[in-house]
């Protein structure tokens, strides 16, 4: 036991080190945030993620601020805070949420905001949205050299997703240089501007894979094992018999977190068909009781 302890609490520090890139990637650190209007009344403070920066309205004596701290992680035993994203249109507050945290000018574009000095393939989190008259809830990623764009990633969804899901957003890059910066961006309500409906909540960034909740009983074993990956016409799912409880529920979903495939598992050896998926990318995330495992899947 005590060796298993000692190798997950390495792995902890080696993803914290691999996340350590995009600040405050987990949202469980939050500053005040001043509203320096012209007011002649005392300013307004809000709590924002630190090194993040949102939409303030146009009066400061209305406190309205387009980051809000959710009371709630994923996945479970990660942390304590996510970042719920949400415009006030009455207020003319954009529901917006990036890492330009410094008061610098958006007029020319998104400008960048942190170091990086490695090309990362994908931007990996974990979200929920709920979307107002079909309007799109935009997630982005810049990546810049000598403050020129070089590459970047974009999502884009105008479906509602009540259930937090795991998103890749795959980075293209239009140069072979490394870039040195880098910027995230999320927007809701792009399109219609007249609700505050259009809601976005996100947590765990990372640019190394999927962040994973540590399992509450220490465990050599994963939760479950799949293959043949890549697959062409079915996969066999295999999960240890100690994993599975009356709760355990599988999950294929895909890049853009739609859920495809959900079903009970009951059986230690459960072959999953998947002749109605198209070729791509998935997700397959198992739910055992407190524990969640996420792995990808390439379907030729």
């Amino acid at each position: 036991m005590k060796k298993i302890t000692i190798i997950l609490s390495v792995l902890i520090a080696m993803t914290i080190k691999a996340n350590a890139q995009i600040p405050n990637s987990g949202f469980e650190t939050w500053v005040d945030y001043v509203d320096s209007g012209d007011c002649n009344t005392p300013h307004l403070v809000y709590q924002t993620p630190d090194m993040w920066k949102g939409s303030l309205g146009k009066n400061c004596l209305v406190y309205s601020y387009s980051i809000q701290k959710n009371n709630e992680s994923y996945p479970a035993g990660t942390g304590q805070f996510s970042m719920k994203i949400q415009p006030d249109t009455a207020d003319g507050v954009r529901g917006v949420a990036s890492t330009v945290h410094k008061n610098s000018s958006m007029a020319n574009g998104i400008p960048p905001s942190f170091a990086i000095n490695y090309k990362p393939t994908s931007l990996y989190l974990y979200y929920k949205c709920s979307s107002f008259g079909g309007d799109t809830i935009m997630c982005m990623v810049y990546f810049y050299k000598n403050k020129v764009v070089i590459g970047s990633g974009v999502f884009g969804t105008t479906a509602t997703v009540p259930a937090w899901t795991p998103l890749e957003i795959p980075i293209i890059y239009t140069t072979l240089d490394v870039p040195d910066s880098a910027t995230v961006f999320f927007m809701t309500g792009v399109y219609i501007q007249h609700s505050t409906v259009s809601t976005l909540y996100v947590d765990n960034l990372s640019f190394a894979g999927f962040v994973s909740s540590v399992p509450e009983k220490i465990s050599e074993n994963t939760i479950f094992n799949l293959y043949p990956n890549p697959v062409s016409a079915t996969t066999q799912l295999t999960i240890e018999a100690s994993s599975l409880t009356k709760e355990c529920i599988l999950i294929i979903s895909n890049i853009n977190g739609q859920e495809l495939i959900k079903q009970k598992i009951e059986d230690a050896k459960t072959k999953i068909d998947i002749n109605n998926l198209a070729k791509g990318i998935y997700f397959v995330k198992l739910i055992a009781d407190k524990t969640v495992e996420v792995r990808k899947v390439i379907i030729e």
